[in-house]
């Protein structure tokens, strides 16, 4: 059985070992993401300001802002999935180019959009026994710190153990082919035990940024947006690494190393 520190290894080494070609593949999608958040920060910082504190004390964020803040939001999601979509386009046509032949078509992007739109609803309804098993364990041992932060800790390995199980439908809608959520379900079979140690690793890398997140909080909503925004395109890319991986040994047959 392949090891998940195999898999982890595989896909970290495949962002790591050359970082500057790294870069310039999702560049596009990071100027896009790092756009969307610097528009937010300097046309709605009061909406922003307003979204982190105390909801009964906070004075309701002007419209326009509140507006301009889901229109940067969206945008940002958007280049998310660019992201996501050169990535994978990347590793899966062994280009070693950032060529036109990497980027996707817009019919292609919208596609892949659709898809993952499609994907999020399947692991929202997938993911309610979770969340109601973890209600009730919560309500069971109580609401002391350490037993919230541990069913905190189990609902977000399940949660992306469950994602890693569904979304080869991704990197194949990148390459352009259609593959239903059931079949990535059944793709990922053979390593389903193997995927629980893989979510684990996940979890530990999102909670190390987070850590960071927390230690370098700038008090400015702009400047704390930006820092997010980085920290969650870093954390999207090893997830995104991750399902390239999965897919290109899977379903393409690749072997590891």
């Amino acid at each position: 059985m392949i090891h998940a520190t195999a898999l982890f290894t595989h896909a970290l080494n495949m962002l790591f070992h050359a970082p500057a070609t790294t870069l310039r593949v999702i560049l596009p999608a990071v100027f896009w993401v790092m756009g969307a958040a610097a528009v937010a920060g300097v046309l709605a910082g009061d909406a922003l300001g307003a979204m982190d504190q105390v909801i009964d004390r906070a004075a309701p964020p002007p419209t326009d802002q509140l507006l301009i803040l889901i229109a940067c939001g969206l945008a940002g999601i958007l280049g998310y999935a660019l992201m996501a979509v050169l990535w994978h386009r990347h590793v899966l046509l062994d280009r070693d180019t950032t060529g036109a032949e990497v980027r996707p078509g817009a019919r292609l992007f919208w596609s892949y959009v659709w898809r993952a739109i499609v994907l999020g609803f399947a692991q929202f309804l997938a993911a309610i026994p979770i969340g109601i098993a973890m209600l009730l364990v919560g309500g069971l041992t109580g609401s002391s710190p350490v037993a919230l932060l541990l069913i905190g800790l189990v609902a977000g390995v399940a949660f992306l153990w469950l994602a890693l199980r569904l979304s080869l439908v991704l990197p194949a809608a990148a390459m352009g082919h259609v593959m239903a959520v059931s079949e990535s379900w059944r793709a990922t079979e053979p390593l389903s035990r193997t995927l629980w140690a893989l979510a684990v690793l996940l979890a530990v890398v999102n909670t190390l940024l987070g850590v960071i997140a927390g230690m370098l909080l700038p008090a400015d909503p702009g400047l704390r947006l930006m820092l997010d925004s980085v920290l969650y395109l870093i954390e999207g890319l090893v997830f995104v690494s991750m399902l390239t991986t999965l897919y290109g040994h899977l379903i393409e047959g690749r072997e590891l190393g």
